[in-house]
C-alpha cells in the first residue's frame, strides 16, 4: 500500500493556481532543495522553452487521472483536490523543496506521497507525488519519474516512450494534441508582452 504509516492530505493544502507572492519562509532545520515546474495550468506552453510535454488520461491508484508528462519539471506533483480524490497518504518531506514557476515565483512544497501506481498500457509504473498548486492537470510527472523509466518525449509527434523495470517498451500517443483554435495562457501572453511582442485587446458586444 502506498504511503503506509503516513498522514492524510492536510486540510490546509494549497488549492488552485498560486497567487503571485514572495519566496517561502526559511526553515533552518531542513536542507533546501530547488525544484522547478513550468506547466502549472492547462494549455500553458511557451515557444522556445527547452522542454517538451505530452498529456494523457491514465489510472492512478485506480482513479481516472489527467496527467502531464513534463521534462521541464524537476519533480512529480499532484494537486490537493486530486490527492483527496485518490485518498493519498502524505508524509512531510525531510527537506525544504522550493519550487520555481514559469514566471519566477517561488513556493514551498512540504508533503509527498510515495509509490502511487500509474497504469500505462496495462503496466504499473509507480510515482512519488509532491503536493503542489497545479491547475488543469491532476498530476505532473517530471524528470524524477521520466528518468526512472528511461522516458523520451517526441514533441513533434506528441509521443511518450517509457520502459518498464523489465525492459518492456511502452509508447503513448497524445490524443488530439493540437487545439483546433490556437490558444495561449495568460502566463505566456505576459511573457510575450514583456519581450516586446505587440498585444491587442479585442472586445465583443451585442447591440
Amino acid at each position: 500500500m502506498p504511503g503506509s504509516g503516513s498522514q492524510n492530505v492536510p486540510t490546509h493544502a494549497p488549492r488552485g493556481r498560486p497567487p503571485v507572492s514572495g519566496p517561502p519562509s526559511k526553515d533552518s532545520r531542513k536542507p533546501e532543495v530547488e525544484g522547478r515546474v513550468y506547466c502549472i495550468e492547462a494549455q500553458e506552453d511557451v515557444d522556445g522553452d527547452p522542454h517538451n510535454v505530452v498529456a494523457g488520461t491514465f489510472l492512478v491508484n485506480a482513479f481516472t487521472t489527467r496527467i502531464l508528462f513534463d521534462a521541464g519539471a524537476t519533480h512529480s506533483f499532484v494537486n490537493s483536490a486530486t490527492a483527496k480524490r485518490l485518498a493519498c497518504h502524505l508524509n512531510e518531506m525531510n527537506v525544504q523543496l522550493c519550487v520555481t514557476t514559469l514566471v519566477g515565483s517561488v513556493y514551498q512544497a512540504k508533503y509527498i506521497g510515495r509509490n502511487y501506481p500509474i497504469i500505462i498500457q496495462g503496466r504499473m509504473l509507480s510515482a512519488d507525488l509532491v503536493l503542489f498548486r497545479i491547475q488543469g492537470y491532476d498530476v505532473i510527472l517530471g524528470m524524477d519519474w521520466l528518468t526512472k523509466y528511461k522516458a523520451t518525449i517526441d514533441c513533434e509527434r506528441k509521443n511518450l516512450t517509457v520502459f518498464t523495470p523489465q525492459g518492456e517498451r511502452l509508447v503513448h500517443k497524445e490524443d488530439n494534441p493540437k487545439p483546433i483554435i490556437p490558444q495561449i495562457s495568460a502566463t505566456r501572453a505576459y511573457k510575450m508582452v514583456k519581450k516586446g511582442c505587440p498585444a491587442y485587446l479585442c472586445v465583443q458586444w451585442k447591440q
